[in-house]
């Protein structure tokens, strides 16, 4: 009796084939057919394929048309690990270790900025400075201007797979984060370490650079657990209302 070739041989194959050229970017994926006389399969089965191909951002499909070869970049496949990773990071405990992995990347980036960041990066990261503080007392452009503080920081070194580590877990756990009952002063505290940050860049501070980034990041880190502690009160208070 013959065994069917598991769906993800079939996107091993397929994903060879793109890396090897064989397919090229923009060219149509074999039809559905193709692809069951080629391994054997059902349609089910090639289906599964082509959407685990496109989950990996190697494919693209529009309603209605064949699926294409999508142009493989950085930023493609780390948007489909962040889908993932949103499922598997979920919870206090998941957070707690993208908390823990953010604050290894970011210290390691503020001690290279000190050595490393032009006039320009300083520029950007006062610019982002100045847009937090006018944005005290609002919730998302506070939050907009902070992360990009944070993105100059992975900018620097100049290596797109910071950057893009940024975007996928940095940027969404700063997103996803609950706002603070005294949102004014919690801010405002956190843009002076961003002051504070930029102060030890100029100083060619490293270990001043670092202590306050830790600083900085473990109380984001506390707050979230404070607000973690205070939602769990709340609901076993719930329980107990008539």
């Amino acid at each position: 009796m013959n065994v069917e070739v598991p769906s993800h041989k079939i996107v091993e194959a397929l994903a060879d084939d793109v890396r090897q050229g064989a397919l090229a970017p923009g060219e149509m994926l074999p039809s559905e057919r193709d692809l069951c006389e080629r391994f054997g399969v059902g349609r089910n089965v090639a289906r599964g394929a082509i959407n685990t191909l496109q989950a990996m951002g190697l494919v693209d499909q529009e309603p209605g048309h064949r699926p294409r070869v999508a142009v493989p970049t950085l930023s493609r496949v780390m948007d489909s690990v962040s889908e993932l990773a949103s499922t598997f990071f979920s919870g206090t405990e998941g957070r707690a270790h993208l908390e823990q992995a953010r604050q290894f990347l970011e210290t390691s980036l503020v001690r290279y900025a000190v050595s490393h960041a032009t006039n320009a990066h300083i520029a950007r990261l006062i610019e982002a400075i100045e847009d937090c503080d006018a944005n005290i007392s609002n919730h998302t452009g506070f939050r907009n201007a902070d992360v990009r503080f944070h993105r100059v920081l992975a900018e620097i070194p100049g290596n797109p797979i910071f950057v893009a580590l940024h975007e996928t877990f940095v940027e969404r756990l700063m997103k996803s984060r609950t706002i603070p009952g005294n949102f004014d002063a919690y801010v405002a505290r956190s843009n002076e370490e961003h002051k504070e940050i930029v102060a030890a860049l100029l100083d060619k501070d490293a270990d001043r650079a670092e202590a306050i980034m830790i600083e900085h990041l473990t109380r984001n880190f506390a707050s979230h657990f404070r607000d973690a502690l205070t939602g769990a009160k709340n609901a076993g208070e719930g329980t107990n209302t008539p």
